[in-house]
């Protein structure tokens, strides 16, 4: 009897085990094909029995991978069911790639449901995961912010996430991903109302030799653009029909599309193919922009009284969406204030209750307070002179490159600028070097790099001066800039500088005490600003700037 119940039990443990692997095994072969096959990766998934998913780590593995399977197939999931899952188990267990991209899956449930702010909150948790772990779906996380902004029609940092993830997956060399940020930036700038420089990178994305829905989408918002703003209807018309007869258009056009459409077909008189196409959209869109399509036909047609009254009601429907939005803005932020105000006198409750229980306690947390101060200001001490000992390092590496027959005469004209500091700071460091771990000695190499280092830093003649042979040298090409884009920076006009004599963004940070970081977004948003006000020396600014 005894060997048949340990026979029993050995079986079920066996097989419960095989069950097991065998379903780790499956959601790993899953999440192998999931980007380039979603369809069949959601059929796996939808059919699995979850019978098998006998631990936690499987049930989260499958609950994001079924989660990323949805969002691959198109299907917005307002549920957060799926993802919390995932959350709860790799917020404690990890990885961090995992734990990023389930969070990024959360606040697309909270961005579906239209709960902007938790949607908001959830991408910044997965953004600050994603930085160690998993750069595409950084990536994707910044479009998704990009996105949520929008909604809330807040297009700066809208387009400022953008141009984020178009860098970063242009450093992936990712160009399908690329060109997606692309796209989405060059309709959030037409949100903006900044035309010429959507249309620039509208006409960049179409003039290639892919042919793809990221194509077909720039095509149809080209397409809007010069229905709406430039009046080029043969323009507009020829490529609404392109993509209608290259794929389906109801994939790609939306409703705005399709009466953009109609009003370009009767503005170059195929009155008949607008009309059928009117017909339709009436029985289907009563929105604001509807009637705002019908003013401008009936506008065309010469029907002006019919127009007054679609004129009238597509202003009493979009000043009713206007308050409805500001209505929502408003309940926000009280919704804000309120649970500002509470969470403050709850805490302050718990204070005074916990000052009356014990004077110990507030004693135990002061020292505590004291101690953690103390080694904040050590660390902090600590993170400043390896930056100090860095800057030094990075000169001494320059003036070692420059003895070399091939250094670049721009870099070796700066250094002779700074040469007496330069020289300085690397003897300096070669004495850090050689005293380290000598308390005092090496103290006191470290203070006086720290304090040339912010000399020079804060000294203008010596980027005065730089400036000026670098105008001897290049026409002129820094005081050019500072007369065609007066509304720039210091900042930028010194990275500008540092750019022409040939630094890499690390030196830049270096020598200007910023990161790596601010430097590509300084130089991007430079970029964008030398292309929409379109100055006289363009094309150098930017050759400087690539």
């Amino acid at each position: 009897m005894k060997r048949t119940l340990l026979f029993i039990f050995l079986s079920l443990f066996f097989f419960g085990g095989c069950s097991s692997w065998r379903a780790g095994e499956t959601l790993k072969d899953v999440e192998s094909y999931i980007m380039e096959r979603p369809d069949s990766a959601l059929t796996v998934l939808d059919t699995m029995d979850r019978a098998l998913l006998t631990t936690d780590r499987l049930k989260a593995h499958h609950a994001l991978l079924h989660a990323m399977a949805l969002d691959k197939n198109y299907i917005d999931v307002t549920d957060d069911s799926l993802a919390s899952v995932a959350v709860r188990y790799y917020s404690k267990k990890g990885p961090d790639k995992y734990y990023a991209r389930s969070l990024y899956y959360l606040g697309l449930s909270y961005y579906y449901a239209q709960d902007y702010k938790e949607a908001i909150l959830e991408f910044t948790k997965a953004e600050k995961v994603a930085e160690r772990s998993d750069s595409l779906y950084l990536g994707f996380i910044k479009v998704a912010q990009a996105d949520t902004y929008a909604k809330c029609h807040n297009y700066e940092e809208s387009i400022n996430c953008l141009i984020q993830s178009s860098d970063l997956y242009s450093k992936l060399d990712l160009d399908y991903y690329y060109r997606i940020s692309e796209l989405r930036l060059s309709q959030v700038l037409y949100n903006k109302e900044i035309y010429s420089q959507s249309e620039i990178i509208l006409r960049r994305l179409i003039e290639t030799d892919i042919e793809d829905i990221i194509v077909f989408s720039a095509k149809v918002s080209y397409a809007f653009y010069n229905t709406s703003q430039k009046h080029d209807y043969n323009l507009s018309v020829q490529y609404y029909d392109e993509v209608i007869k290259s794929c389906n258009g109801d994939m790609i056009m939306a409703l705005k599309d399709y009466w953009a459409y109609a009003y370009a077909l009767l503005k170059i008189g195929r009155n008949e193919d607008s009309d059928n196409i009117i017909n339709q959209l009436k029985d289907i869109d009563t929105s604001g922009t509807a009637d705002y399509w019908m003013y401008m036909i009936e506008k065309s047609n010469g029907n002006s009284e019919e127009a007054l009254k679609y004129l009238e009601k597509s202003t009493t429907k979009i000043d009713k969406e206007v308050t409805k939005a500001l209505q929502q803005s408003l309940a926000l932020s009280q919704r804000d204030y309120y649970e500002s105000e509470f969470e403050n006198a709850e805490y302050k409750a718990r204070n005074r209750k916990l000052i009356a229980i014990s004077v110990g306690i507030g004693s135990i947390l002061i020292l505590v307070l004291v101690l953690w101060g103390t080694s904040v200001y050590v660390k902090r001490q600590h993170e400043e002179k390896e930056y100090y000992l860095n800057y030094a390092d990075e000169i001494r590496r320059q003036l070692e490159a420059s003895k070399n027959d091939d250094y670049p005469e721009l870099k070796r004209k700066y250094l002779e600028i700074s040469k007496s500091r330069f020289e300085m700071i690397a003897s300096l460091y070669e004495e850090y070097v050689l005293y380290r771990g000598k308390k005092n000695a090496e103290h006191a190499v470290y203070s006086k790099v720290s304090e040339i280092i912010n000399a020079f830093l804060t000294d203008n003649a010596n980027h005065k001066q730089l400036e000026s042979v670098l105008d001897e040298s290049l026409g002129g090409i820094v005081s050019m800039l500072r007369k065609e884009m007066p509304k720039l920076k210091e900042i930028d006009y010194s990275i500008f500088c540092y750019a022409i004599i040939g630094f890499d963004a690390t030196t830049i940070s270096h020598l200007l005490n910023i990161s790596t970081n601010v430097v590509y977004i300084r130089k991007s948003r430079m970029r964008q600003h030398i292309e929409e006000t379109n100055p006289d020396h363009k094309n150098r600014y930017l050759e400087v700037l690539r």
